[in-house]
């Protein structure tokens, strides 16, 4: 498989899908869809309610999420592939003859973490395609499942495999684990200042975009 063209089938259609379900109604009807439910002022409406703003806009993210998400898991199924690569690079049978009860106890503990990152990366997919599919409008409680389900997934996979890159860290490839890090602390500060966002809006209903934040 030809992991760069996998890599860019499960980004671009997502984005082109995001662009032009903001693009079209803002330019639409830009008052309405930037509404929110206490009336308050927003820079820009949020990604459930552009997409659920008329039923093309529905209809055409549903069918390039629906398009991508194959390639999601596919992209999955490499990395796996590549970490077990490396994993049977680093562990082979004479550095385990050689190696006492403490290395044996490490090297079994990354093989169970390598195999559960792949699945828990599969259930983060599919959370992530639950959340886009279902708007809060169409069916709040599925699209709290998936949301729920998402960033549960997603922060368990971030740990996991910036400890599997840490283990599996060689010469050729010293910056795939800082980068990885690097990523992990954006994606937990982001989680965080949504969590507080959404709920100092919830309750205090504060204007200044900030249900858009």
């Amino acid at each position: 498989m030809n992991i760069e063209l996998i890599a860019k089938c499960s980004a671009i259609f997502p984005l082109t899908a995001l662009a032009y379900c903001y693009i079209y109604p803002i330019l639409i009807d830009f008052n309405q869809i930037t509404k929110t439910h206490c009336n308050t002022k927003n820079f820009l409406p949020s990604v459930s309610a552009a997409i659920s703003y008329s039923p093309m806009t529905s209809i055409f993210w549903f069918l390039l999420i629906l398009i991508h998400t194959p390639f999601r898991f596919m992209l999955a199924k490499c990395l796996n592939e590549t970490y077990k690569k490396l994993f049977a690079r680093k562990y082979t049978s004479m550095y385990l003859a050689s190696s006492g009860h403490y290395e044996y106890k490490k090297y079994l503990k990354l093989r169970k973490n390598i195999y559960f990152a792949y699945q828990i990366n599969k259930i983060e997919i599919i959370g992530l395609f639950i959340l886009s599919t279902f708007t809060s409008n169409a069916n709040y409680e599925m699209h709290k499942l998936g949301f729920i389900t998402y960033l549960i997934c997603a922060s368990i996979f971030k740990i996991l495999i910036c400890s599997i890159e840490y283990r599996l860290m060689t010469e050729n490839m010293p910056n795939c684990f800082h980068e990885r890090k690097k990523l992990a602390l954006i994606f937990a500060n982001s989680f965080f200042l949504a969590i507080i966002f959404f709920m100092v809006h919830n309750a205090e209903c504060m204007d200044f975009g900030n249900y858009f934040i």
